[in-house]
């Protein structure tokens, strides 16, 4: 908890600025993607090549193929999540369709006397992350209330003022003040002496919180890749990548007695954020085949440096009971920001990452259809904590941005991810299994950020077309604070999710 209350001052200066921690591990804890073969054996495929795939995780892969072959996977995600909450439980549901790979891979006869037997060229997009999701907690609380924050925001920008707490904060304090969810405490002479919530905790709120997610993370690639003598494979990819990510976050707090002479009804905040930009990074690997059948692979994916822009709003309705002669009243940050969202521009730089991997090819021979399967396993090696916020100026002179790399790097550790899968080849049938982990990212081990997957499939070739069928069970352990304060009580909500992703490939060889 100390991370978060290091990081909360800082936020309470800046109350527009829409980063937090937990951006910097959505952006850079990123999945495979890819066709319904590589999900099936579960993303191992450093060391494996010959799918289009392999050009995001390591492009010396391509060099692989022998014919040009052009692949197209549709997917469906089936999403279910579960989140633990003050002892409350909430479950949601949400189903996405979306493109998870489109790409071609074209081989060229290679030169220098036969030393380099092929020359393989490949483009295509790769949807690493769907972000399609929901998520629900509720539970009573009798210690805290979300509105706290607000006084907390006022009180650490030392606002005692009336009319500056109702105008310079549209994102937050400035609705609580307006509709008489918080209202001010009178001092000597007419002055203000301070803030106070309508809210009762002391009786128990009931505390209910929505989180509305829909995005992707798609990387655009053109990748090459060289094949010397059928025992070293080396490659290189540039990626483009285009980041888009909505998040809706509805928040209810009501009065958990039956009082009507409380002042107190309920309050509700809806806060929107869009988050687009665009980013570039470069992948370099090779495959080494020390014995026909056994295959060693590395690949090094340097950061990726986004642009980005966040618009973001707020709007409040709250129930006062009559409070000051007001019932129900509403208000935007809209209202006082002249029509506009907010917006903030600023640089992101992900970890870099390491991949090794290794396969073995049962009947390793030059005709694939003599092939009899393979079994292939991969680390990957990533630190979360040297994700990095950065922007040309702030038109404070606190350095925010610096504070919140602080916070990423204490918050967040270094991991190691772990892919296994396999295949076995009947003819023209294949089945395939596979499994892989993401470690927990957070260096706090009572905060978890992991997740599993274990995937199944079958694949079929023949006469150079290709169709590939997958099922992929994901299980996620994350942490969602509904909000939390510099000096009070707040409690993490605990999600645990079961999703199913259905990945269909369709391909041909030409």
């Amino acid at each position: 908890m100390r991370l978060l209350l290091s990081l909360l001052g800082i936020l309470f200066l800046h109350p527009v600025l829409a980063q937090e921690p937990v951006d910097a591990l959505r952006y850079s804890m990123t999945g495979i993607g890819g066709t319904a073969r590589a999900r099936a054996i579960g993303g191992a495929v450093t060391s494996l090549g010959g799918d289009i795939s392999t050009a995001m995780v390591n492009p010396a892969g391509l060099a692989f193929f022998k014919t040009s072959e052009f692949v197209f996977t549709p997917s469906l995600g089936l999403n279910s999540t579960r989140t633990n909450y003050l002892n409350g439980d909430a479950r949601s549901k949400k189903t996405a369709f979306d493109i998870s790979n489109l790409g071609v891979a074209m081989p060229r006869d290679g030169s220098m006397n036969g030393q380099w037997r092929n020359f393989t060229f490949g483009v295509g997009i790769n949807r690493t992350v769907n972000f399609n999701n929901q998520t629900r907690l509720q539970g009573t609380n009798n210690e805290s209330s979300y509105s706290e924050k607000y006084l907390e925001e006022l009180i650490n920008n030392n606002v005692t003022d009336p009319n500056r707490a109702a105008t310079q904060f549209p994102f937050g304090s400035s609705l609580a003040l307006n509709t008489y969810l918080i209202d001010t405490v009178s001092g000597p002479g007419g002055t203000v002496r301070g803030y106070r919530s309508l809210a009762t905790p002391q009786t128990g709120v009931t505390q209910n919180q929505r989180v509305d997610t829909k995005g992707s993370l798609n990387d655009y690639f053109i990748a090459a890749s060289g094949n010397f003598q059928d025992r070293l494979y080396i490659g290189g990819a540039l990626t483009f990548n285009r980041l888009e990510y909505e998040r809706t976050i509805t928040y209810r707090e009501s009065d958990a007695t039956n009082n009507k002479n409380n002042n107190f009804n309920y309050f509700e905040t809806v806060e929107n954020l869009v988050t687009e930009g665009l980013g570039v990074g470069l992948k370099v690997g090779l495959i080494v085949r020390p014995v026909q059948q056994l295959r060693i692979g590395f690949s090094y994916h340097s950061p990726v440096f986004y642009n980005l822009d966040d618009f973001y709003s707020t709007s409040m309705t709250t129930d006062v009971e009559g409070y000051q002669g007001q019932t129900v009243l509403k208000q935007s940050s809209f209202d006082l920001n002249n029509g506009d969202p907010g917006e903030f521009q600023y640089d992101f730089r992900t970890p870099s990452r390491m991949n090794v991997g290794i396969s073995y090819v049962f009947q390793e021979v030059e005709d694939v259809t003599k092939q009899r399967g393979f079994i292939s396993a991969d680390a990957e090696f990533i630190n979360y904590g040297k994700s990095r916020f950065s922007t040309a100026s702030l038109a404070s002179g606190v350095n925010y941005l610096d504070e919140l790399n602080k916070a990423v790097g204490e918050q967040f550790r270094s991991a190691i991810n772990f892919r296994v899968g396999g295949e076995l080849k009947f003819n023209t049938i294949m089945v395939r299994a596979g499994y892989n982990a993401l470690s927990n990212a957070y260096s706090n081990g009572e905060l978890k950020a992991a997740q599993s997957n274990i995937s199944g499939g079958l694949g079929w070739r023949n006469k150079g077309l290709i169709v590939d069928l997958t099922y992929v069970h994901q299980m996620i352990k994350d942490v969602n604070f509904p909000y939390t304060l510099g000096n009070g009580f707040y409690a993490p909500g605990m999600v645990k999710g079961n999703n199913g992703n259905i990945i269909l490939t369709f391909g041909m060889k030409f």
